[in-house]
């Protein structure tokens, strides 16, 4: 089978779901022929290896609406790029509209989605927890989030366009693969039409350092968020005002990894906690994941529903606790664990104390004996031949309809 891939970028470019596409992409290319189209210019050396790899410039363009433009005038490139291609695999959001021109351009193609957002239903991507998808909160989101009027105003008034854009898409998608159940029954809650060609297909697990879990002697938390809104650094901070005031957390110690700029919002935080607020810059990915070899817990307080954050999966199978709003697909990651205990409704800086506190009360034993079960149930919950086995059924199917 021919399988071809566009991607908007491609890891280490990018994020959680370049991170996935480039996994995926991985498992695909041990049983098809994979051709890959994607914007960056230096993709992981590992995956030219197995695939060929094209770049094309038009994927690398920032604002949506001058990208779709683009993409309709590469036509011809696109028709080209189809006669080599039994299937077409689409795991970027932006991207989308590639569907329906897939199908109009070669009609007898096969057409995958992969959704690692809410893209169909919110210009943004993204769906505040406890609300519904509408213009306000796309205006809401690039608000907070980019602080420009401009740009907001511009995502409010293409809602409605990017919702119609990306419903004639998905009707022409064969299949849509969602990463969790919650991210598959808010789509159809809103999409019905989409039932009975979705499939859920957890991302395939990050590659991590093997090394056991050392718990540090005092309690540790990590937050990795940065300054993003809707990751809930508010949240956050609302959280380390109460730990300086010293009701809470007093044997705590916090590894916040926030990036620059954000000096104001921590100083007098920082002058406060003394040594247990360790404010940190953003770091390569190898440093932050040592963090997680003594911490206790991860603090993870974002108000979206996250489809599937790799942040909490990357904890989990390291057998740090996730002290996680219950938003997406973050229940699915614990559920049947004892760190289902830790969780807390999405916005809650009051819960998300009581949780800390909790897990810091816990003997240093107990903890590492949460760590071992929730490590072992994450293993079993994300294991790579599984996942592997579920992608390429999925693909060979499509040619047997």
């Amino acid at each position: 089978m021919r399988v071809l891939v566009f991607s908007k970028l491609l890891w280490p470019e990018g994020g959680g779901a370049e991170l996935a596409t480039y996994l995926v992409v991985g498992l695909l290319s041990r049983r098809f022929d994979v051709t890959v189209v994607s914007g960056t210019a230096r993709p992981e050396p590992a995956v030219l290896r197995r695939v060929c790899y094209l770049r094309w410039g038009a994927l690398g363009l920032r604002f949506k609406p001058v990208e779709w433009l683009r993409l309709l005038a590469g036509a011809r490139h696109i028709r080209r790029l189809l006669e080599r291609a039994d299937v077409v695999y689409i795991p970027s959001h932006t991207l989308l509209p590639l569907a329906a021109a897939a199908k109009r351009l070669r009609p007898g193609v096969k057409v995958v989605v992969h959704l690692h957002n809410f893209q169909p239903l919110a210009y943004t991507s993204v769906l505040l927890a406890g609300r519904g998808p509408s213009s306000a909160q796309d205006f809401l989101v690039e608000r907070v989030e980019h602080g420009s009027p401009l740009r907001a105003l511009a995502a409010g008034l293409g809602h409605y366009a990017n919702r119609a854009v990306s419903l004639l898409a998905l009707r022409c998608a064969d299949a849509v693969v969602c990463v969790s159940k919650r991210q598959r029954d808010i789509l159809l809650r809103y999409i019905p039409e989409l039932r009975g060609k979705t499939a859920v297909i957890y991302n395939p697990p990050p590659p991590l350092p093997g090394a056991s879990k050392e718990l540090s002697s005092e309690p540790v938390f990590v937050y990795a968020g940065g300054s993003s809104y809707v990751k809930g650094f508010h949240v956050l901070l609302e959280f380390l005002r109460k730990a300086a005031k010293g009701g809470v957390c007093r044997s705590c110690r916090f590894y916040v990894v926030a990036g620059r700029g954000l000096e104001g919002s921590l100083k007098a935080l920082s002058a406060a906690l003394g040594s247990r607020l360790i404010a940190m810059d953003r770091m390569p990915h190898s440093e932050y994941l040592k963090l997680h070899g003594r911490a206790w817990g991860l603090l993870f307080p974002s108000v979206c529903e996250e489809p599937l954050p790799y942040a909490v999966v990357e904890s989990a199978l390291l057998g740090t606790v996730p002290v996680a709003s219950r938003v997406g697909g973050v229940p699915e990651i614990v559920e049947g664990t004892p760190a289902e205990e830790y969780l807390f409704a999405p916005g809650s800086a009051e819960e998300l104390a009581e949780r800390v506190e909790a897990l810091a009360s816990q003997p240093r034993e107990h903890v590492l004996e949460v760590s071992a079960k929730l490590r072992e149930h994450a293993l079993k919950l994300f294991d790579t031949v599984e996942i592997e086995s579920k992608l390429t059924t999925l693909f060979e199917s499509l040619l047997l309809n």
